[in-house]
């Protein structure tokens, strides 16, 4: 009895569910720009230091400041001081006074402390900043990445469940040859190992996919897992050499833009630790008017108040030797990070190289693993192979082809993570 022909195709499309929705590339990287949660605390903190850099900028306009008493005394008090020459009329007396007013303090030197903060507010709202838009980078290229890993996932559990009708189909020959002396009985125990093993691998394909759909849903801010990844039209890109890439990437890459500001702001503490030594002073006008013994008397005053503090038991020194060190900190802290994003980009240059390797001799051997089992399999329907054999084959075959998805997607990623490494928008 001649067995039916196994027919295996090589997969080309991912899984879909009939009543799931289709989530495109360019919708999870939109979710993911309107509603991921870390996006958004970045673009809160951005804000936040905004507002903190105007604030810094508004105080050097002083202090405007409402007064308001309300005093009962044991014994009548004038509203107004006694002072010389005392004569009639006198002043208005009461032993319930109200008083209410304002005051208005301007600082007219600080000590170049207070230019000092505003120079910090900017920089901390420009690395806020920088932090918003590298965060940004990050959960494109996070949400690329899981993309493309839920389109190789999703091939290589469509290569499963081929594998597993295949074996399915094997079954049913092997069992009717079996019926008929054709094949041994042995032969089909080893069918129902292997696809026992493949329906194993199967179940664990469908975990992973359940399990990066949710961390593609934390990404984008999405509450469902209800859709399915919808292919997309990939196309390989030629990169500048390494030298080019390092250059571009020490010129834009954000964690150099935040450790060089890092630095300037150590620099300004140090300054102000510096002129913690200087004094301060400020002008200030007060208005009050006092009421009280059916009356009420204007009272007002302006002048300037100076402070300086002559010693503080080396408090200051201490300051200024641990800002100093803070600023030396910051300038290795910056050399560090150069140095660290010349690795990031060779070590991601190389791996696309790598990836690509992969992806040629996976496809080198998916080809030698198709031939192979079509081998195999016109042997075991003439009889002149072994079950042992067509089995190895099959699993050969579809090794290959989930292999071959894998470092297909795998360049893709690696080309990405380049871009994002040499500081290129994603």
């Amino acid at each position: 009895m001649k067995g039916k022909t196994i027919m295996l195709a090589v997969l080309g499309v991912s899984l879909h569910a009939g009543a799931a929705r289709a989530l495109t590339l360019d919708g999870a990287l939109d979710a993911a720009l309107k509603s991921s949660p870390a996006l958004n605390m970045a673009r809160e903190a951005a804000d936040s230091q905004r507002y903190e850099k105007y604030g810094a900028r508004v105080s050097r306009l002083g202090e405007v400041t409402a007064i308001g008493s309300l005093t009962r005394y044991s014994l009548e008090r004038t509203l107004t001081p006694m002072v010389p020459p005392i004569k009639p009329p006198f002043p208005l007396a009461d032993d319930t006074i109200t008083n209410v007013g304002g005051s208005y303090t301007l600082p007219l030197f600080t000590g170049f402390r207070l230019s000092r903060n505003i120079s910090i507010a900017g920089l901390s709202a420009a690395i806020a900043r920088a932090q918003s838009s590298l965060t940004e980078q990050q959960v494109r290229f996070n949400v690329y990445s899981l993309f493309l890993k839920g389109l190789a996932l999703g091939d290589q559990l469509k290569a499963r469940t081929e594998q597993e009708k295949a074996l399915a189909e094997l079954h049913r020959n092997v069992e009717l040859g079996a019926k008929i002396g054709r094949y041994a009985a042995i032969d089909l125990k080893k069918v129902d190992y292997q696809y026992e093993m493949v329906k194993a691998q199967r179940q664990g394909l469908e975990n992973n996919i359940a399990a990066l759909k949710a961390g593609l849903d934390q990404l984008t801010g999405m509450t469902s897992d209800d859709w399915d990844f919808e292919p997309c039209e990939l196309t390989e890109k030629d990169y500048p050499r390494l030298e080019d890439l390092e250059r571009t990437a020490l010129a834009a890459r954000e964690e150099l833009r935040i450790s060089a500001d890092r630095k300037k702001i150590a620099a300004a503490n140090y300054s102000k630790s510096k002129y913690a030594y200087l004094p301060e002073i400020a002008a200030n006008y007060t208005y009050i008017r006092s009421i009280g013994g059916g009356g009420s008397v204007p009272l007002w005053n302006y002048g300037l108040a100076a402070q300086w503090p002559v010693f503080d038991f080396g408090k200051r020194a201490f300051d200024m030797a641990g800002r100093k060190q803070e600023y030396k900190s910051a300038g290795e802290a910056e050399i560090a990070q150069r140095l660290a994003v010349r690795r990031d980009v060779v070590e991601a240059y190389n791996s696309l190289r790598t990836q690509r390797a992969l992806h040629e001799a996976a496809a080198k051997a998916l080809a030698y693993a198709e031939e192979a089992k079509n081998v195999e399999n016109l042997k075991y329907q003439q009889g002149t192979g072994s079950m042992y054999d067509l089995l190895f084959s099959l699993a050969q075959y579809y090794d290959a082809l989930s292999q071959e998805r894998g470092a297909y997607y795998g360049v893709f990623t690696a080309g990405k993570y380049l871009e994002l490494s040499s500081g290129e928008k994603i």
